[in-house]
């Protein structure tokens, strides 16, 4: 930037010096101050012979007065690039930091799932065996009764269990890989919702958080969190009868593509989602939130035929480390 404002001043100097020297040959050609002076002297009353000194005050003025600006523009551009690059390091410190967090929050959640499966889960199954001992070995009414709502109360508590164990980290990602959770989760979702769903990971070979896996957990943990939030949003907003899911190489090095397409409502003639889908914005942050942390990119486009293509662009890098 400073090289291009350099060559402009050299540009414009030489330029002045053009004008300068042109006009001082046609000057001297028709004998110009000679004729300026004669005219003044006679008008000597108004002081008219003084103009030309004034002028040249004038001029000089200008120059000084042109050099300030220029130098004080030089301070606010390299101020503004100062506070640019300083923006552009927060935003680097603050994709990092926000990057560590996420990974230490799903490093908390896989120790707390851990938990809750194997203390919690085992007293709600020894509460269930011992409730069903008390119903077969009395013959109270109201016992067998009481001991068949305890053993309602378990189940019900377990299954609680383990939809919260879903939400805080998806068992089928440690114990299937990523490729294998992410097809479980689509016949899942198919099942319940009614809707087409197909999952094709092109290119990609033992994708996963398991043993042997080649990506890293927080982007295995990313792409099953956006499948999921994605489908979610399918159900609640899009009125799609089918949806298809791809995971690929991505162009960028060392980086996988994720792309999810649905035949639904899409975008609305603005470009932007529809009122419905925007009402449940907060999944579509969250979306953007850990794309970013991992440095990737999110876009949502128009599909071919309608509907809505979200893609992302998900760095592995720390894979090969």
């Amino acid at each position: 930037m400073q090289l291009q404002t350099s060559g402009g001043w050299h540009r414009d100097a030489i330029a002045v010096a053009v004008v300068v020297l042109s006009f001082f040959l046609l000057a001297g050609q028709v004998e110009l101050f000679e004729q300026v002076l004669a005219f003044t002297r006679m008008h000597e009353r108004w002081q008219l012979d003084e103009v030309p000194l004034s002028l040249v005050c004038l001029s000089l003025g200008l120059v000084w007065f042109s050099w300030r600006r220029v130098h004080e523009g030089r301070q606010v551009l390299a101020a503004r690039i100062a506070a640019e690059q300083q923006a552009q390091k927060l935003l680097t410190d603050n994709r990092e930091l926000a990057q560590a967090l996420i990974r230490v929050q799903d490093t908390e959640r896989r120790a707390l799932a851990r938990e809750l499966h194997d203390e919690f889960g085992q007293h709600c199954t020894a509460i269930r065996a011992d409730a069903r001992y008390i119903g077969r070995a009395t013959a109270d009414a109201a016992m067998q009764d009481s001991a068949a709502r305890i053993d309602q109360s378990a189940e019900r508590l377990h299954l609680l269990v383990r939809q919260m164990l879903d939400r805080l980290r998806p068992p089928d990602l440690d114990s299937l890989g990523l490729e294998a959770a992410v097809q479980a989760l689509c016949e899942r979702w198919e099942t319940q919702t009614g809707i087409g769903c197909a999952f094709v990971p092109r290119g990609v070979a033992d994708l996963g958080s398991g043993s042997g896996s080649r990506l890293p957990d927080d982007v295995a943990v990313t792409v099953y969190r956006l499948v999921q939030e994605a489908l979610t949003n399918v159900a609640r907003h899009a009125g799609a009868t089918h949806v298809q899911i791809t995971l690929t190489p991505s162009p960028v090095a060392h980086a996988v593509r994720l792309r999810i397409v649905d035949d639904g409502c899409g975008l609305n003639d603005a470009g932007t989602l529809s009122d419905a889908s925007r009402r449940g914005g907060h999944g579509l942050i969250g979306m953007r939130e850990r794309v970013a942390a991992l440095g990737g990119t999110l876009a949502l486009r128009p599909a071919e035929g309608g509907g809505l293509l979200i893609e992302a662009d998900l760095p592995w890098r720390e894979a090969q480390t």
